[in-house]
């Protein structure tokens, strides 16, 4: 009686033991399938966070292109209007006596020039400023995009309790 008494004992303390390092196990798997989910998580917060600073540069980049065009548009319609007062007197001398015809002559084709390159200026100004606003749009929409993940990748990042169960004997009653 004393043998069979220390075999159910043993068996029962192998069974006991067997349970506890069964759900010790289950319970690792679960802490660990959460920590890797987390650490996933974790990688996506911090490619939205470096995609947002990346998005940030770039509307920094071409603010300050926009923001110049925009002030030298300002400026050449200013020397634009100028000319066009000045051409638009006439003649040099309105409260005197007419300066000769071939100083007349340059000043009015500098006057002329001026407004030619003025315009020159206004229209490069403002190609400028459309051109890097289309250059941010463009940057904004196809190069830098917010890394979403697909299907596949948030498979493979969650695991599911019952994999577990897929895992093999001494996986699952391994001694810690």
């Amino acid at each position: 009686m004393y043998a069979g008494t220390a075999v159910a004992a043993a068996v029962g303390g192998t069974g006991a033991s067997g349970m506890w390092l069964f759900s010790y196990n289950k319970e690792n798997f679960g802490n660990d399938s959460g920590m890797r989910f987390g650490r996933f998580m974790m990688a996506r917060g911090n490619a939205c966070a470096q995609v947002a600073q990346y998005r940030e540069d770039i509307a920094g980049i071409t603010g300050v292109t926009v923001t110049k065009m925009d002030t030298w548009t300002s400026v050449a319609t200013l020397f634009l209007a100028v000319g066009a007062a000045l051409s638009c007197a006439g003649r040099i001398g309105l409260h005197g006596c007419a300066p000769p015809g071939w100083y007349v002559c340059l000043f009015s084709g500098s006057i002329f020039m001026s407004i030619m390159f003025n315009g020159t200026a206004l229209w490069f100004a403002m190609h400028a400023s459309l051109r890097a606003q289309c250059a941010a749009t463009s940057l904004l929409t196809r190069q830098v995009r917010l890394p979403i993940p697909s299907m596949g990748q948030l498979d493979q990042a969650r695991v599911f309790a019952s994999s577990f169960e897929k895992q093999e004997a001494r996986d699952m009653f391994r001694v810690p």
